[in-house]
């Protein structure tokens, strides 16, 4: 279930980002519920190249927390930048990049096809569930194997 801020919020990305030369994909929770999956999103992930984060980043600048830099931890790297939306977390990650078994995978293959799911008047475009099942899998981690479960129930 996506409760009305996280509503709000798509509502005023989409409104930014319409019409404007960006490539970019809503994943993680927020996509898995607007695709059927049985999660209670918190906050928005935004997947773009380098151009579109800071293309976003400039649209959405009266929303900016931490302006678009990169950034880099054990576990992902991207042109990074947080803003809040109406009460929620969005966080905006270019040219994102995620060490798995050693090497950096890029994600940048979920922008050339994302599906796009019509919510009323909005539409978003959405990482394949098969896509981001893929990413949890590899991942690994504990905290992803709830949604592994929940997102193979939906593929079924």
């Amino acid at each position: 279930m996506i409760d009305s801020g996280i509503l709000e919020a798509l509502r005023i990305i989409v409104k930014h980002l319409k019409s404007k030369d960006i490539r970019w994909t809503v994943m993680g929770s927020v996509s898995l519920a607007l695709q059927g999956v049985d999660v209670n999103p918190n906050d928005v992930d935004i997947l773009t190249d380098e151009h579109g984060a800071f293309t976003i980043g400039a649209l959405l600048e009266e929303y900016e927390v931490k302006p678009i830099s990169f950034s880099r931890t054990d576990l992902f790297e991207s042109f990074y930048g947080l803003y809040y939306i109406e009460g929620t977390k969005v966080e905006v990650m270019g040219n994102l990049r995620v060490k798995l078994e050693g090497i950096w995978v890029s994600l940048s293959n979920r922008l050339k096809s994302p599906i796009h799911v019509q919510m009323g008047s909005l539409n978003i475009p959405v990482s394949l569930l098969h896509d981001q099942l893929q990413f949890y899998e590899k991942l690994g981690r504990d905290k992803d194997k709830e949604r592994i479960l929940k997102i193979r129930e939906v593929l079924k």
